[in-house]
């Protein structure tokens, strides 16, 4: 009678396909986590930069939001005393001709905290080849706005000591009383001011005043309008006048440009004057009557 105990080839056998078929579970797993196809061929290309910014082996490389591939390495080189990081990513061959030579990439992540990937935005050249580089435009991921958050910071902190200690326009308001006290009188008379524009804005609608006659009355406004005309053209006049006066061919030109003349006037004036005079007192010297 054979041991119960005793191991069986075919028991063994069976333990072996299983634990192969394990491994091979295994395999197809950590190929499916990869974003790769057992079956279909890879083109590997690279590309370069100083910081890639948490990317890691294994994130998924896309083309306008699609998945194409894997970052399949990350390693290290140094050009000019300048250590830059190589990642090389492995396109499925059935995508891989959409990616052309003067394609962009650029890493993004997937929301604020997610992993990062690779994202490539296609270009108007010849396909890639195996081994070819693509640029990497550097975009600024979560260090960029935490420094930029640390400035504005910063600058907060700034403008809080000048206001603080009186500097400016905005800090003087606080630690000056006198200027607030101003600031206070203007917006006072600034809201006295709106309150008078109000009432001349009502008084012109109710029609108080001149001036809303003039702008409803159209009788009233068209005689303030001939008005205006007229002494529009008396002004004209006086103004031609006043040329012809100052105008040394006329007679009163002549008067005020030529002293002599205007002397000689004078004089004889005064002696037409003295003549009426000594004929009122004396008649019969100059007038003398006959009778036949």
């Amino acid at each position: 009678m054979k041991n119960p105990k005793e191991l069986k080839w075919s028991d063994l056998k069976t333990g072996i396909f299983f634990v192969l078929g394990l491994g091979f579970a295994a395999y197809l797993g950590i190929v499916i986590g990869k974003n790769t196809s057992v079956f279909t061929g890879v083109t590997t290309i690279k590309v370069m930069s100083k910081n890639v910014d948490g990317l890691a082996e294994n994130n998924f490389v896309a083309a306008s939001g699609k998945k194409i591939g894997t970052v399949s390495k990350l390693d290290f080189v140094t050009e000019k005393n300048t250590l830059y990081v190589i990642a090389q990513l492995k396109l499925r061959n059935e995508f891989a001709h959409l990616i052309t030579k003067d394609s962009k990439a650029s890493i993004r992540s997937l929301g604020i905290l997610g992993d990062k990937y690779i994202d490539i935005v296609t270009g108007t050249g010849a396909p890639v080849k195996e081994g070819d580089f693509i640029k990497l435009e550097e975009e600024a991921g979560m260090a960029g706005l935490t420094s930029n958050a640390t400035k504005t910071v910063e600058k907060l902190n700034t403008l809080l000591d000048q206001l603080n200690g009186g500097k400016g326009p905005a800090g003087r308001l606080i630690s000056d009383e006198q200027m607030g006290a101003d600031l206070q009188e203007t917006v006072a008379n600034l809201r006295k001011t709106s309150t008078e524009l109000n009432r001349l804005s009502n008084d012109l609608s109710n029609g108080k005043g001149l001036l809303p006659k003039l702008l409803k009355d159209k009788t009233m406004a068209d005689d303030t309008e001939q008005t205006i005309v007229n002494l529009k053209n008396a002004a004209a006049q006086t103004e031609t006048l006043m040329k012809k006066l100052s105008d040394d061919k006329g007679s009163f030109g002549k008067l005020n440009s030529d002293p002599a003349l205007y002397n000689n006037l004078n004089r004889t004036m005064v002696s037409l004057d003295s003549l009426l005079i000594d004929l009122k007192r004396q008649p019969g010297r100059y007038v003398r009557f006959t009778l036949f």
